[in-house]
């Protein structure tokens, strides 16, 4: 009896340890995903982004498409052309993802049971499950998971067609479109990350 309490004993602790950890990974993993979206955020408060929407006689000539010839030349394409247009990219993003959501029934009526949920959750200070207490960082986490869970399960065909219909004209415009050699917006075109209030060096 005494060496299976002491064998109890171990089993509990080795438990409590592996808990210990679990629970330090995903605090790192949270803290890191934490700084990718405040990088993104400090990007996005920063872009002039009705200054840089370009028009669409500038998006649509046709002299300057060519098919790219190899690998390189369409990463660079891709980063130049998303750099450049990403005002008009967003734009085109906002309105197939609305046509998508109002054109379909479930969709729409699962956004909007979402968008009260998120604005009750948003008014309370913590979300707690029997003894597990959720602190901010973690509440918005867990309803961004459970947001995407729920649109994946109710509307997922909706999401695929959202995603196929935005990613590959912007892709195949990116891809073929000749770069603009205009010299960047040092404001908006090469904000440094690193300036970023709540980043830290360690995610570069």
């Amino acid at each position: 009896k005494h060496l299976g309490g002491l064998e109890r004993a171990r089993l509990c602790m080795s438990y409590e340890a592996q808990l210990k950890v679990a629970k330090e990974f995903m605090a790192r993993r949270i803290g890191e995903g934490n700084e990718v979206v405040a990088v993104i955020g400090h990007y996005m408060r920063k872009r002039d982004w009705v200054g840089n929407f370009r028009n669409l006689d500038e998006c649509f000539v046709p002299r300057d498409f060519s098919i790219p010839r190899l690998m390189p030349e369409v990463r660079h394409r891709l980063i130049r052309n998303v750099q450049y247009f990403l005002s008009n990219y967003v734009l085109f993003a906002l309105i197939v993802l609305f046509y998508g959501i109002f054109r379909s029934t479930v969709a729409l009526i699962c956004v909007l049971c979402l968008c009260i949920c998120w604005h009750y959750v948003l008014k309370l200070k913590h979300i707690q499950f029997g003894d597990v207490v959720l602190a901010e960082t973690y509440k918005l986490w867990f309803m961004a998971t459970v947001s995407f869970i729920v649109l994946l399960l109710c509307a997922g065909h909706v999401l695929l067609w959202i995603l196929i219909f935005t990613l590959l004209p912007v892709l195949t415009h990116a891809a073929l479109h000749v770069p603009m050699h205009i010299e960047p917006n040092k404001k908006d075109d090469d904000i440094d990350p690193e300036v970023c209030p709540h980043c830290t060096e360690s995610l570069f």
